[in-house]
């Protein structure tokens, strides 16, 4: 089976015409009909119902068609991808995330990599942590900047920042209006749960949080996504805790505050494989540890307060 006869295919399968297809193929009706009958030998089964009048697909045939899209459209990447590597010179970094990177780190850091590197090829992935340290291990992607803990002794991470965990509440909670909040007061009042399979350090430092100063969690919903969790605050389903950054998302129905007690944090880690030798991450990280100590340029970053 060759990319060819899937393209047959799918042009008979999107005009339901053998005659159209044929035309847009610049190809012989005969010669087109005699491919897809080859097509067919060779998957066992039907493709399509053929009668004087219509030309339809077989249910074996639908199936077909959204396998043989996939692969089409996988071919295209790989197209384009290759061509990529050609244009800049095989030169390219690819990069997991987790949001809060997105948001304090790459704004500053990728245009001064792309200064060293012109025709650098960045790829970025959005992956949980869990997701990242597997990749990192399977060589999908260069360089992670992750929550802790990294559990492979094959990995090296350096701390990014540290950054807090802050209240974040509908405007109209009468805890908004108090400038510090006692996490106590959180106990019974609905929580909006950052979804474990999402982000599982965010989680279980809140769950830790909460049960370390008397609140049993009251989860009224989990959110997949650190901009849901905040819209949904904003809805006024409940209050949430998240990392600092995510203020950048939040409306005016949304009031963030930081606790009496002791703030809770959450570190983000740059973290890469023991064997690399790229030359690109080598510059990304003196990029982000400038100093001869190996400090990150964001530890000291400015945080707003609430």
């Amino acid at each position: 089976m060759e990319l060819r006869h899937l393209k047959y295919f799918i042009a008979v399968a999107n005009d339901l015409s053998f005659t159209r297809a044929a035309q847009r193929l610049h190809t012989s009706q005969p010669s087109l009909s005699q491919q897809i009958i080859g097509l067919e030998e060779e998957v066992g089964f039907a493709l399509f119902q053929r009668t004087k009048r219509k030309v339809e697909l077989t249910e074996v045939g639908r199936v077909f068609l959204e396998e043989a899209r996939l692969v089409l459209m996988q071919a295209d990447n790989a197209l384009t991808r290759a061509r990529q590597v050609g244009r800049h010179g095989g030169l390219h970094l690819t990069v997991g995330f987790v949001p809060s990177a997105e948001v304090r780190v790459f704004p500053f850091i990728l245009p001064e990599l792309r200064m060293h590197y012109p025709t650098l090829d960045i790829i970025l992935h959005s992956l949980n942590t869990s997701e990242q340290e597997q990749a990192l291990l399977r060589g999908d992607i260069d360089v992670a900047f992750m929550r802790p803990p990294v559990h492979s002794s094959e990995l090296v991470s350096k701390v990014v920042y540290t950054e807090p965990l802050r209240l974040f509440l509908p405007a109209s909670h009468p805890l908004a209006t108090l400038r510090r909040i006692p996490a106590r007061l959180l106990d019974g009042e609905p929580l909006i749960a950052t979804d474990p399979n999402f982000s599982s350090p965010v989680h279980d430092l809140v769950d830790a949080f909460l049960t370390g100063h008397g609140v049993t969690p009251l989860v009224v919903q989990k959110a997949s996504n650190i901009l849901l969790n905040v819209n949904l605050v904003g809805a006024g389903i409940g209050y949430a805790l998240l990392p600092a950054y995510a203020a950048n998302m939040a409306s005016h129905s949304v009031c963030i505050r930081q606790f009496e007690d002791e703030q809770p944090e959450i570190d983000l880690l740059m973290v890469y494989r023991q064997d690399s030798q790229s030359s690109v991450l080598q510059t990304l990280l003196q990029l982000v540890f400038p100093d001869e100590l190996g400090h990150s340029r964001f530890l000291h970053q400015h945080t707003t307060t609430y």
